[in-house]
């Protein structure tokens, strides 16, 4: 359908905005005729709400759906015999949970884009990664959920892994205390979504009173805003924290959702907005679908190259945000930059799924 040898061919932020549109929108489109073939759903969708898919002349044109729909409908863009494996997202027990709904492509094509993106992080090393996690995600359901398939797909970028946290949830420091007496100036990556981080490193250190020197360590982390919000802990905080009880050298936070794994967005170390990569874009929307004005806040619409077995490439989400002017940061030149600020409160925006 695509080229992709050629898109992974190509550095993950090697190519500005501008260059980037020449390309992106005519792919995407080419995306949307094949799922609005592929998928009932997606097909009434785009036949009852947007006009005519093959008219359309840019990205804000073409049909979306929104996540929720997920949760309501088992879409999907192949046949059952080709599906590989279903993906649900990290809900709460009273929450229904997402169905995305894999082939082995699409699951091939979103492991090699995670390690596309992280190729920049890791500079072609396989160094030695610690999850904040329980080794119990990889069993189960939990296999399946968002923290289980991230988990999985950092697995395939190192050599060695080891889980810090026991089946009750207990921090078992020791292990990485004992990986820096034996390997003091190696490097290695701390992994996990930022509550767990949160409340079951950071926190537990500090109860324990456990002193860990200054070292070669990367964090990696994702995910669980909303928790850290409640809290009241930002980004500047949890990044002073991190340093101050664990010394590593370096913070990465990452944005993206289990509807289009693979294509994750990393935050500029610089101005901490996050950057869109070739295989992913961003456009703002205010409450009635309209697109707003740069630096204006709205509803965080992703798209992603990589679905080819469910209608996941175009996806509005209930995450509140907004594209910035980077032109004077380093980042400028990488791709769109945005910021998020987590979920509107209680936000149901309805359309897309009423129409099925």
């Amino acid at each position: 359908m695509f080229n992709y040898k050629k898109l992974f061919s190509t550095e993950p932020f090697s190519i500005s905005q501008k260059l980037k549109e020449n390309w992106y929108f005519k792919d995407q489109k080419k995306l949307s005729l094949y799922h609005y073939r592929k998928c009932t759903e997606y097909k009434k969708i785009s036949d009852k709400i947007f006009n005519d898919l093959r008219k359309s002349k840019t990205l804000s044109d073409l049909p979306f759906v929104h996540a929720n729909i997920f949760k309501e409908f088992n879409l999907k863009s192949t046949e059952n015999v080709n599906l590989s494996k279903t993906l649900t997202s990290s809900g709460t027990s009273n929450s229904i949970t997402s169905k995305i709904n894999l082939d082995r492509k699409t699951s091939l094509l979103q492991s090699r884009a995670l390690s596309h993106i992280f190729s920049n992080i890791l500079k072609n090393k396989r160094p030695h990664i610690f999850f904040i996690d329980s080794p119990d995600v990889l069993k189960g359901p939990d296999s399946l959920s968002a923290r289980g398939s991230a988990i999985k797909g950092f697995s395939q970028l190192v050599r060695e892994s080891e889980f810090l946290l026991d089946t009750k949830f207990n921090l078992k420091i020791s292990k990485l205390i004992n990986f820096l007496k034996k390997n003091p100036n190696k490097d290695f990556i701390i992994f996990g979504f930022t509550s767990f981080i949160w409340s079951f490193l950071i926190k537990q250190i500090i109860k324990m009173k456990i002193n860990i020197p200054k070292n070669n360590g990367i964090l990696i982390h994702g995910g669980g805003w909303k928790k850290m919000h409640k809290q009241a802990i930002d980004r500047n905080l949890f990044n002073k924290k991190i340093l101050e009880t664990v010394g590593i050298k370096t913070v990465h936070n990452y944005y993206g959702m289990v509807e289009q794994t693979g294509s994750i967005f990393l935050e500029c170390e610089k101005c901490s907005c996050f950057i869109t990569s070739v295989f992913s874009d961003i456009i703002i929307r205010d409450l009635h679908f309209n697109l707003v004005k740069k630096g204006d806040k709205g509803f965080i619409q992703l798209f992603s190259i990589l679905p080819t077995s469910y209608p996941g490439h175009n996806i509005l989400t209930e995450d509140v945000g907004k594209i910035i002017d980077n032109s004077k940061c380093i980042c400028a030149e990488k791709g769109k930059a945005f910021l998020v600020y987590g979920r509107m409160p209680r936000s149901e925006i309805r359309g897309c799924s009423d129409t099925i």
